[in-house]
């Protein structure tokens, strides 16, 4: 080997280890981690929606189960800026503050749920100037750096885990006279997200208000799969505060009911399957279906 053709390689190898090391750089390590241990739900298919079923992908589903909890992954000034568009989306969805009771927005669809049922905020003139091209950017880079944070500490490579649909912000808004109308409002109840749908297989949520503070009541918690009414664990909603676990029955768990304010939280799901892999679209458009990284095939 030359010397030319050694100081070439030197410095492939030295670009390649820098362009490798800024998918990790600048990811926070969980201040709290515990390992639990998987259930046996990854790569088979769930009897709710069929999904799930296309075998285990080696490199990606879980070998080690867990839940982490990341502080301050998320600073004030983000957190405000999260929450400004979500009240925002209902606004346009719904006008005069929104409903009480729970109300979902998807920033990337354009959908929103709440008692009422469904609307399309960005259908018509009202969907055209709710957020700017640097509020869809940024949205779109904190659900990136939520993937590569879980990817990080799942041991995964820098493909996985693939972003899939939806994400969306969940406000609570506090009404001693509120009641359900549909299953759909009865946020409190016990679930494992896997059986939920079975291509999800890590889950997560980044919490834009915090206990005792914006809200009362609501603490999350994980409860024992055989006894769904016994915690098993608690973990306080905080401003900024990131949590993640898998997403089988290693880790079912619950919301407690709202007792007072306004409770506002981003949730998410990643998947291990390549044909779930969605685009991000931000774009603030109407989009009747999603088209799959993998192939490019319509849903």
């Amino acid at each position: 080997m030359t010397y030319r053709t050694s100081l070439l390689l030197c410095i492939f190898v030295t670009v390649l280890s820098a362009n490798l090391g800024a998918l990790t750089d600048h990811l926070p390590k969980p201040d709290y981690r515990r390992d639990v241990d998987c259930s046996a739900d990854y790569g088979k298919a769930n009897e709710w929606d069929g999904g799930g079923g296309g075998g285990f992908v080696e490199g990606c589903h879980p070998k080690v189960c867990n839940r982490l909890v990341f502080d301050d992954f998320l600073d004030e000034a983000g957190v405000a800026k999260l929450r400004s568009m979500a009240e925002r989306a209902i606004e346009a969805g719904r006008g005069h503050g929104g409903r009480p009771g729970p109300t979902i927005v998807d920033i990337n669809s354009g959908f929103l749920r709440d008692d009422e049922g469904l609307e399309m905020i960005y259908e018509g003139e009202k969907g055209s100037d709710i957020f700017s091209e640097e509020e869809y950017k940024f949205y779109g880079d904190i659900i990136e750096r939520i993937r590569r944070t879980v990817g990080a500490e799942n041991g995964l490579p820098a493909e996985y885990p693939v972003f899939t649909a939806p994400t969306f912000i969940t406000r609570i808004k506090f009404d001693i006279e509120w009641r359900p109308k549909s299953m759909h409002d009865v946020y409190w109840m016990p679930h494992v997200d896997k059986n939920n749908t079975g291509h999800y297989d890590y889950s997560g949520l980044l919490y834009l208000t915090t206990k005792g503070e914006d809200f009362e009541g609501s603490m999350f918690e994980f409860v024992e799969l055989s006894d769904e009414e016994t915690m098993e664990q608690q973990i306080e909603p905080k401003r900024g505060r990131l949590v993640s676990f898998t997403a089988g029955n290693e880790n079912p768990h619950r919301l407690n009911i709202i007792e007072g304010g306004t409770r506002f939280v981003l949730s998410f799901w990643f998947s291990c399957d390549m044909d779930k892999r969605f685009e991000n679209f931000l774009d603030g458009k109407v989009h009747d279906s999603y088209e799959r990284g993998g192939g490019g095939d319509e849903l």
